[in-house]
């Protein structure tokens, strides 16, 4: 075994040891503000989980993308409500590669600590999984940028400060807007989990000029990159999810009885339950493969093709194992107090976080006519 499998296993026993199931705790931060538990938060950077993806030249782990899904697929498996992929993975990778250092370097400690949460703030109000689809503008005067726009989809909605990507005049930059300077800009919209995302909603919103975190050509790249590795991760979280919905389901299959026997018996549900696996296994593949190609330094659009595909098969599969357990636990499945409806509802949220199953086939296909 080499070094870095050795490493992988010890962060993924880690990650399962570390995070355990607690329906109550998820219960507990369905609708509660920031929707997590921010002292569980700074545990899980102990552990150096925001820190994976991050070089060691920047303080991080520089570990790479299979040991960040290792972690994810453990905090599926718990439904852990924490925003892993979004606020410790997709934010410290792109504030890595930020070019104003002085601002880097007041920040990304913190994050890395788990001190100061982060969202990236860019999707229209349509989605759009492109850098180019942002709809927020910047102008730069006396000094100042001046941002207007809006953007939804932000998790976490409550964060310590976003990094807003928007268009100004000959490309891209992205500017750090501290919480504290939004007065209402921020909008809440629920979540399926009861965890909300945000909408921003800027409108002459002026910060200092030393605010922009990066501008130019490599604004686009920078960002691309960070988010096809979240969604890879972002795969493998669902994969943890859709692992765990599937067991429980079996596992109910085989105790409740009809007719004298266990349901599990039966020939058709049989064949449905074999029918899932074969999706939970399609997913798994797919995620482990564009995992392979990340770790083989695939870039640009080979990157994002591969991210894809693990995101079209692992958000359909999430749904469909999803849907179908709650048929197969019959009306148990549809109570709040079952645990199974907390891997669905969590299942529905990252289904369509990123971009859905339909939009990332939309996308490999592009990818590959562009080829």
């Amino acid at each position: 075994m080499t070094e870095q499998n050795e490493t992988i296993d010890l962060l993924r026993n880690s990650a399962a040891g570390f995070a355990k199931f607690d329906g109550k705790r998820i219960r507990g931060w369905r609708a509660n503000a920031p929707g997590f538990d921010r002292a569980h938060w700074r545990q899980m950077a102990e552990q150096g989980w925001l820190s994976i993806l991050v070089p060691e030249a920047e303080g991080g782990l520089g570990l790479g993308v299979e040991a960040a899904s290792a972690v994810a697929g453990e905090l599926g498996r718990a439904c852990a409500p924490e925003p892993f992929v979004m606020a410790g993975i997709l934010a410290p990778a792109l504030l890595a590669q930020a070019t104003n250092t002085a601002l880097k370097a007041e920040l990304l400690p913190a994050v890395l600590a788990g001190e100061t949460v982060v969202s990236l703030a860019w999707q229209p109000a349509t989605g759009g999984l492109s850098p180019d689809a942002t709809e927020i503008t910047a102008k730069r005067q006396a000094g100042q940028i001046i941002l207007s726009g809006e953007a939804r989809f932000v998790s976490p909605a409550q964060a310590d400060g976003y990094m807003v990507l928007a268009r100004e005049q000959g490309g891209l930059l992205l500017a750090w807007v501290p919480a504290d300077s939004l007065g209402d800009s921020l909008v809440e919209e629920a979540g399926p989990d009861g965890i909300p995302s945000g909408r921003l909603r800027l409108s002459d919103l002026r910060l200092p000029e030393t605010a922009v975190l990066m501008s130019g050509n490599r604004v686009a790249e920078a960002v691309q990159t960070a988010l096809d590795q979240a969604l890879i991760v972002q795969s493998a979280e669902l994969c943890g999810l859709m692992q765990r919905s599937l067991d429980m389901t079996l596992d109910y299959l085989k105790t409740r009885q009809q007719f004298g026997v266990a349901i599990g018996s039966f020939q058709a549900l049989q064949h449905r339950s074999v029918d899932l696996f074969i999706q939970q296994e399609l997913a798994r593949h797919a995620t482990a493969a564009a995992i392979q190609k990340a770790e083989a330094g695939a870039s640009g659009a080979a990157l994002s093709q591969a991210a894809s595909s693990a995101k079209a098969r692992a958000a359909e599969a999430g749904m469909l194992i999803g849907t179908q357990a709650i048929q197969l636990h019959g009306a148990i499945g549809f109570t709040d107090e079952y645990d199974l409806g907390l891997y669905v509802n969590r299942t529905m949220r990252l289904a369509a976080s990123l971009g859905n199953a339909a939009e990332h086939r939309r996308r490999f296909d592009d990818l590959s006519e562009g080829a």
